[in-house]
């Protein structure tokens, strides 16, 4: 039993670490277990969407395409672009437009629908009926403009029906496209597939007419709002002349720009001269210093450029050359005295003054050009100061005069400007190209878009599917019972000894309780044996001889247990089958033992008489002592030292002693009873006996230092262990068939 304990905490915590990981196995074994409770979901499901699917009204949709061009059509400009965010607005915008109120009211205005309403809501007044549109419509109506007083309702005005009628169109309306291209797909649901189609035939004219009228409305009020501008700015223009006129008039002025030009001309002409003149004067400047430094005495005027260059004296300074050189001639043939020499000097004498004279004249106007130099600078200096004073005094006056020109100009471009968007607005308004376009009319819808029938019973098998799993796995899960053995060892950390099948009642079966004896190569025997051979193996040294067989509560199968071990029992040696249960016997009674002498004769005699003992057939060593007459002291008699005695004493006589006894939870009885026996045996019906309730079943036990052997799990089906193990399943008993005599 020590080394069991060891091995089983081991196990436990194996258990736990295997808690951590998803065991997928698990839960297939769960579904194969509930699978006709999960297929009877899906089936229940199915079926509720088979009836929504019926009972839902057809639904219809006509969808209309059309083409939004985002650059509006125009007979002037030809050459148009728009940003890419200004398109994702065109396109927003176009949406919220075509699912507006005025647009519907529209709808609700070209195809008269307040009158059909009207002529339709008359013919209906006595049934009411009608699954049409407008019938549905008038229900609707006469529930929202009722009272809660019962008071009887107003009749609603066209007015008050149009934008009722409109707002029963939008609220069926959808609009989408305009991200990939420039299509829009406009589409309408109602019952009625004609009504579809010419509601929303409609809603894209309305929505074309919208844009038209808008966009020429537009159009119209500039056209207006520029005329009435157009003649205030034509009277400012004339105005701003007419001021402009009388300035230069008063002021003596010219076009400003001509002014300008003429007293720029002006200005850089004496610029021009002044730089000349300056020129000028730097060269008679420098000539007439070169003459103020030679000496005229010396005949340093000859050395001056003008005189070298003048061709006069050049010539007289040739003439003076050959005078001297005559004298120099007659002075050698015929000296001094001599006529022809003297008038030969008085020649020389005339030539040289000739040359000087000539030269003098030359330095003179050197002079004299000096001298003009300098006054025709002056005088340039005197005029351009002059022309500056003159420009300064213009402008003085230009400001004024340019003020009133650029007014004048500006009042002319902008009277210009508006002029032509004026014509362009007339232009405009008789252009009535619209750049909305209607691709493709709606036709009257063949088949409904809802109810989709394909999609409702899929969906409804598939939420029957996740609610039935669902289902079944909190079932498993949330399931406070014990379903496996090894459940058994987890929970309650006993042993578990074995498992006793469900046997199938009624009156072609044997009863539970005389399985073993009637066929003992019975998966039931097997069952039973292997519960037998746990028991010796519990303590092999020393192997108890008194069990005790005590369950949670009743009905059970402990009365079951007690008997079928006891018959295995006595395939091995003298066995005796003791009923303990003095409160709700039943073993006389599953035994059909007739004996009416029991325990309390026992009790009441100082040994056991051979006549209250009972035999069964075909368990020759097996003995029976049965509960006899119920005692009015249960607790007191099995608590009596006779009662210990009388154990004692049977001890002796038998070799393996069964004890039937009470539930421990109701009463006591177990508690007293597992003290004076070997070990206890606890039956716990599988899937029927809570888990708390075990443990406090066992906890009572313990608190009286009962040798629990083990636990066995009563009325266990194989086949649904077998969801949670292949090894819990056995087709049949391993071994041949006994021959039949």
């Amino acid at each position: 039993m020590d080394s069991y304990k060891s091995n089983n905490q081991m196990s436990i915590s194996v258990e736990r670490l295997d808690d951590d990981t998803l065991d997928l196995g698990q839960y297939w074994r769960i579904l194969k277990r509930y699978k006709i409770s999960v297929l009877l979901v899906v089936l229940l499901f199915t079926l509720l969407g088979v009836f929504i699917a019926i009972k839902s009204v057809p639904i219809y949709q006509a969808t209309v395409k059309i083409q939004a061009d985002p650059i509006q059509p125009s007979a002037t400009n030809t050459d148009s672009y728009i940003m890419n965010s200004m398109v994702f607005l065109f396109y927003e915008t176009q949406y919220e437009i075509i699912q507006s109120r005025n647009v519907s009211e529209t709808v609700v205005e070209k195809l008269d629908l307040i009158n059909r309403y009207k002529k339709e809501l008359a013919e209906d007044e006595i049934l009411q009926k009608n699954s049409s549109w407008i019938s549905d419509l008038a229900s609707s109506l006469k529930s929202s403009l009722s009272s809660s007083d019962n008071i009887e309702p107003i009749a609603p005005t066209d007015e008050q029906l149009k934008i009722i009628l409109a707002n029963g169109i939008r609220s069926q309306l959808t609009v989408e496209g305009g991200t990939q291209s420039q299509i829009i797909n406009i589409s309408y649901e109602s019952d009625d597939p004609e009504y579809a189609a010419e509601i929303v035939n409609a809603v894209s004219e309305a929505y074309i007419s919208f844009g038209l009228e808008a966009r020429l409305g537009q159009i119209k009020n500039t056209a207006k709002w520029l005329s009435e501008q157009l003649e205030d700015l034509k009277t400012t223009l004339q105005s701003s002349e007419e001021n402009l006129r009388e300035f230069r008039t008063s002021a003596g002025l010219m076009d400003t720009d001509q002014q300008q030009r003429i007293a720029n001309t002006q200005l850089s002409n004496l610029n021009t001269e002044l730089v000349r003149a300056q020129t000028s004067l730097s060269e008679a400047q420098e000539m007439y210093t070169q003459v103020q430094k030679l000496d005229k005495s010396k005949g340093d005027y000859l050395s001056l450029g003008p005189v070298l260059q003048n061709q006069t004296v050049r010539d007289l300074g040739g003439e003076e050359s050959d005078q001297l050189r005559r004298v120099e001639e007659l002075n050698e043939r015929y000296g001094d005295k001599h006529p022809k020499m003297i008038a030969a000097r008085s020649d020389l004498i005339g030539a040289k003054s000739n040359l000087n004279r000539e030269v003098d004249k030359i330095v003179e106007n050197i002079s004299k050009q000096y001298r003009l130099a300098q006054v025709q600078v002056d005088n340039i200096r005197d005029l351009i100061t002059r022309t500056k004073t003159e420009l300064q005094s213009f402008q003085g006056s230009g400001f004024e005069l340019s003020r009133l020109e650029r007014e004048v100009e500006n009042n002319r471009r902008i009277h210009e400007s508006f002029l032509g968007r004026l014509m362009e607005a007339d232009v405009s308004g008789d252009y009535d190209a619209s750049n909305i376009r209607v691709i493709d009319n709606a036709t009257t819808p063949s088949f409904p878009v809802r109810p989709r029938v394909a999609v409702i019973l899929i969906v409804s098998m598939f939420l029957g599917l996740v609610f039935g799993i669902v289902l079944v796995v909190l079932r498993e899960m949330l399931g406070n019972v014990f379903r496996t053995p090894d459940q058994i060892e987890n929970d309650l950390h006993l042993p578990s000894l074995g498992i006793t099948p469900m046997v199938k009642k009624g009156e072609k079966f044997v009863i539970p309780e005389m399985q073993y004896i009637q066929d003992q190569r019975s998966t039931f025997a097997e069952a039973i044996n292997t519960i037998r051979t746990g028991l010796l193996f519990s303590n092999i040294d020393n192997p108890p001889q008194t069990v005790l067989i005590t369950s949670t509560v009743g009905s059970e199968g402990k009365t079951t247990l007690a008997i079928n071990l006891a018959v295995a029992f006595s395939q091995l040696d003298k066995t005796l089958l003791i009923e303990l249960d003095l409160r709700k016997p039943a073993i006389g009674k599953d035994l059909s033992l007739s004996n009416a002498i029991g325990l309390g004769d026992i009790l009441a005699d100082s040994g056991v008489d051979s006549s209250i003992v009972s035999h069964i057939d075909g368990a020759p060593n097996l003995s029976v002592i049965t509960c006899g007459r119920i005692p009015p002291n249960p607790m007191e008699l099995l608590s009596s030292k006779r009662f210990a005695h009388l154990l004692e004493s049977l001890k002796e006589r038998y070799t393996h002693i069964i004890i039937d006894s009470p539930p421990t939870l109701p009463v006591s009885d177990a508690c007293v009873l597992s003290k004076l026996a070997d070990t206890t045996v606890i039956a716990v019906k599988a899937e029927g006996t809570k888990i708390n309730m075990v443990k406090e079943a066992v906890a009572r036990l313990q608190k009286v230092n009962a040798n629990i052997s083990g636990v066995v799990l009563t009325q266990a089906s194989p086949q649904k262990m077998s969801y949670y193990g292949e090894h819990y399943y056995q087709e049949g008993y391993y071994g041949v068939d006994p021959v039949k005599g």
